[in-house]
């Protein structure tokens, strides 16, 4: 069992914890975002080196879960910002490999609760909504948790939640009618 990471000495006895720890949950949620097995392992490997560089200034006001959380996400929102990521969206659009990779990978890494239809509907989602439906559902945060991760009010989170849910009630509807 890992010890608590107040009582781990070294500064990379206290990395190797969160990795272990939140390791799976990081390349979890960067998938959620950008959706390319690849970039999320790289965005992962980018959090835990920005994790390791701010281990000394973390002044325990949140979780290490929320604060590693957060720097995920803006990882993540960096990515989706960035120009590199432009000109790869753009060659995915056309070649259309987009939606196989996700198909394979989702199938692959998520089988276990993910691998079904809903979810596959759940990742059509704009990111906005797709983003909150996995971090209740999926990961078990609640809204307050939420806000605090996306830096979000916590009634933004829970409107999100509610348009996400009608989204997705509408989708089903519409394919229930088939």
């Amino acid at each position: 069992m890992l010890s608590e990471p107040q009582k781990i000495n070294s500064k990379k006895e206290t990395l190797e914890y969160l990795m272990k720890r939140f390791g799976h949950k990081v390349l979890k949620l960067a998938y959620y975002y950008v959706r390319d097995r690849y970039q999320a392992e790289d965005i992962a490997q980018e959090v835990f080196c920005k994790v390791y560089e701010g281990l000394d200034n973390f002044r325990g006001e949140s979780s290490y879960y929320t604060w590693i959380y957060r720097i995920t996400v803006n990882k993540c929102r960096d990515y989706l910002t960035s120009s590199s990521f432009k000109r790869l969206f753009f060659w995915d659009n056309i070649k259309k490999l987009d939606s196989i990779k996700r198909q394979n990978y989702t199938t692959r890494l998520f089988e276990e609760i993910e691998g079904g239809e809903i979810f596959k509907k759940v990742m059509d989602l704009p990111t906005k909504y797709r983003i909150v439906i996995v971090l209740y559902y999926l990961e078990g945060l609640n809204t307050k948790e939420i806000a605090q991760v996306l830096n979000l009010k916590e009634s933004t989170v829970r409107t999100r939640l509610c348009r996400a849910r009608d989204k997705l009630k509408e989708i089903l509807a519409e394919e229930v009618l088939e």
